[in-house]
């Protein structure tokens, strides 16, 4: 049998093979050390391997190893700290209960390398001058402060090369700022419009498309790093790294005196991450408690990062973070703080809220919360079959093999049932599907308003394995020794990542066993995927009626759920398909969500809600990848209502998308004529907005675009 053909085995058939080949390849198996009776272990069902025991012996095979240094070299990239604790779990065989119970884990790797590094131990002055020596400037940057009294100066790069966290935009400023006040940043907008350059702000950069600055203009980096995060450090604890230490920018605070058991607003500076906003979320106490009800997964992402492309959450009942949107406060093209809220400028917010930055640099949101409440988690591993059906006319010999399962007209009738049910009325449905597993991972829940019970999740000790199995996945991915295996087993990478993925999910069989937890705990439940750099696209297919056209739909409608498992189903044999390169190496994810009414939302419109799907890989698949999504996007962009016509699908504004095509034209072009009503109503907004708060919308476009936008919204 060909090698590749062994894609359509199950996985633990391919991991036997694997073990075999170390056991019959003496060099192989000298290389990984140990990964052969791991394999064997791991598949053997008399044998039980914890989650725990399977990421420490993985990682050990790479510290034992004298051939392959890659366990070495990734763990240079961490601090001290961070090196003790990875080699006291690893080389020292330390529980996790032991060495956990403190830990806090530090910025991904990724925003170590990309974000500007503040010096604290420089005056101003002499950090001005070395600016002006190393870059050798026509003139020395203008001394720029953070406060009117000018004894907080803002840290300032010149050329400083610009990188996003998917290293798919590379480009160098001719200056990049890190203020800390919004005052900070009404000087740099001032010194911008001076000097005629275009400005715009920058997060922990996790978007994926061209949504970022340009060569030669100024970046506005809400973050930044303490020089005790570049390594090797011996002085910083993880978690220590955030330069935002109680500023004006990473301020949170209720707008007024919370009421019991009614919405609350929360004004939070556009520096605050999600870890920080989960934190403060699950300290406040009785009537104070709150929770947003959606957000995305990530805590490695600050609000202004997610709220300009229009992030969303899971829930079919959940729109999007901008729809949560009550103020806005920005500054203008010049260098004036505005204010944009629902109370005094409602016709503005569907606009306002989810701009991208093109009305300026915001400062701060203010987000519409709810009282606290409490996931009810009870995730599951299920059959791929039953977990999401397949779509009719998909017949079972057109799947593959490893994930076919038998089952009665009865049994199939009932998948499909509790696919629908979640689907349409969970608080919070996603489903994972990690490549050529025959399991996909279930994670739909609800919420209760009694907190009874209810348990800190993950717990540190388990971050602290999350963030090992990431440090795994770092090694699988850069390991000469692991790609020898790939270029004899083209599916070895993809098998071993998605067995640890799978491995790594929680599955709760028994009742007692159940999840209950403070429902931002729930919603960031994996709290170390920033580790590990991906590429990313993803397409909000709007759900269809079953009975005539979506525009004259009702929010309850019934829906027509195979058009969504037509779109799974498509991805999974997409899959299949590339099984000679085997390019998608991490998940293919769905979640339903609701429709929004921000004018240039992806869901607007789509009035019984949205499929968002999207699919995976390593960072470092770029061949393999580009013709593989693109072909996976085709599929997608194929699909058609009950009437024949195509659907309005569109991309995540954030995602990998703009070089991309769409039934055969530029996606570019194919977003435009998309969103053709919205643009002309977000620019006419834009006006309107500009007119009342004393700004001109071309010198906006002029000071805050960028190619991107001016080539979708101004030509």
């Amino acid at each position: 049998m060909p090698h590749s053909e062994r894609i359509y085995e199950r996985s633990n058939s391919r991991l036997k093979t694997i073990s075999q080949k170390l056991q019959d390849d003496q060099k192989l198996d000298h290389q990984l050390p140990g990964l052969a009776k791991l394999l064997d272990d791991i598949v053997d069902p008399d044998t039980n391997v914890p989650r725990e025991d399977s990421v420490r012996r993985l990682l050990r095979v790479f510290w034992e190893s004298e051939d392959d240094g890659t366990y070495s070299s990734i763990l240079g990239r961490y601090s001290h700290v961070e090196n003790k604790l990875i080699r006291a779990f690893v080389e020292d065989e330390k529980s996790a209960d032991d060495i956990g119970k403190d830990f806090d884990m530090g910025v991904s790797l990724g925003a170590r390398e990309e974000l500007p590094l503040l010096d604290e131990e420089s005056s101003w002055d002499t950090m001005m001058d070395r600016v002006h020596e190393l870059f050798h400037l026509d003139e020395k940057p203008p001394s720029l402060y953070n406060d009117e009294s000018q004894k907080v100066g803002i840290t300032v790069y010149a050329h400083k090369a610009f990188q996003n966290w998917g290293l798919t935009v590379k480009n160098t400023p001719s200056l990049t700022y890190v203020p800390s006040t919004s005052y900070g940043i009404q000087q740099i907008v001032k010194y911008a419009k001076a000097r005629n350059l275009k400005a715009r702000a920058s997060g922990y950069r996790h978007s994926w498309s061209p949504v970022f600055g340009s060569d030669g203009q100024i970046i506005i980096s809400t973050l930044g790093l303490h020089r005790a995060s570049m390594l090797p450090n011996t002085e910083s604890l993880p978690g220590s790294q955030f330069f935002v230490r109680g500023t004006e920018l990473n301020s949170i605070d209720f707008v007024g005196e919370p009421e019991k058991g009614q919405k609350r607003l929360v004004r939070v500076g556009t520096a605050v991450t999600n870890q920080m906003f989960r934190r403060w979320c699950n300290a406040q106490e009785l009537h104070k408690a709150s929770s947003l009800p959606l957000n995305v997964i990530m805590v490695e992402i600050t609000y202004g990062g997610s709220n300009a492309p229009i992030c969303h959450g899971a829930g079919r009942r959940h729109p999007t973070l901008s729809d949560l949107v009550h103020a806005i406060e920005y500054v203008d093209v010049n260098g004036n703080m505005q204010t944009i809220s629902k109370d005094k400028d409602p016709s503005f917010m569907a606009v306002a809220s989810g701009c991208f930055g093109l009305l300026g640099i915001v400062t701060h949101i203010t987000l519409e919360l709810d009282p606290m409440s409490y996931a009810v988690m009870v995730p599951r591993k299920i059959p791929v079959m039953e977990a999401i059906p397949p779509p009719p006319g998909l017949a079972d010999d057109e799947i593959p093999e490893a994930l076919r399962v038998d089952m009665t007209p009865q049994q199939r009738a009932e998948a499909q049932a509790t696919f629908e049910k979640q689907a349409a009325d969970d608080f919070y449905s996603e489903w994972f599907w990690f490549p050529y597993t025959s399991k996909v991972w279930v994670n739909c829940w609800n919420v209760v308003e009694d907190g009874k019970d209810a348990e800190e999740y993950p717990s540190k000790v388990g971050v602290l394995i999350q963030w090992a199995e990431t440090v795994a996945i770092q090694i699988i991915q850069e390991s000469e020794s692991v790609l020898n295996l790939q270029n004899i087993f083209p599916w070895t990478q993809a098998t071993l990542l998605s067995k640890l993925g799978l491995y790594a999910m929680p599955d709760v069989t028994d009742p007692k066993d159940t999840i209950k937890t403070q429902l931002p705990n729930a919603l960031h439940f994996r709290r170390a995927i920033q580790n590990v750099r991906v590429r990313d696209t993803e397409l909000e297919i709007p759900l269809q009626p079953k009975v005539g056209s979506l525009k004259d739909a009702k929010p309850n409608d019934p829906i027509d759920w195979s058009l969504v498992q037509r779109a799974w189903w498509d991805a999974i044999l997409a899959a299949y398909k590339y099984k000679d390169t085997c390019p998608q190496r991490m998940p293919l994810e769905m979640r339903i969500t609701g429709p929004s009414n921000v004018t240039l939302a992806p869901f607007r419109g789509h009035t019984l809600g949205t499929c968002s799907i999207e699919v995976l890989t390593l960072q470092n698949m770029e061949e393999e990848w580009l013709p593989y999504v693109q072909y996976v996007v085709d599929k997608w962009m194929e699909l058609k209502d009950n009437q024949g016509n195509y659907l309005e699908t569109r991309p995540h504004w954030a995602k990998e998308w703009a070089t991309m095509t769409a039934r055969g034209r530029p996606m570019i072009e194919y977003v435009k004529e998309s969103y053709r009503d919205a643009i002309p109503e977000f620019r006419e907004i834009m006006g309107q907005i500009a007119k009342k708060q004393g700004w001109n919308l071309e010198e906006a476009r002029h000071r805050f675009s960028n190619e991107l936008f001016d080539e979708i919204f101004f030509t």
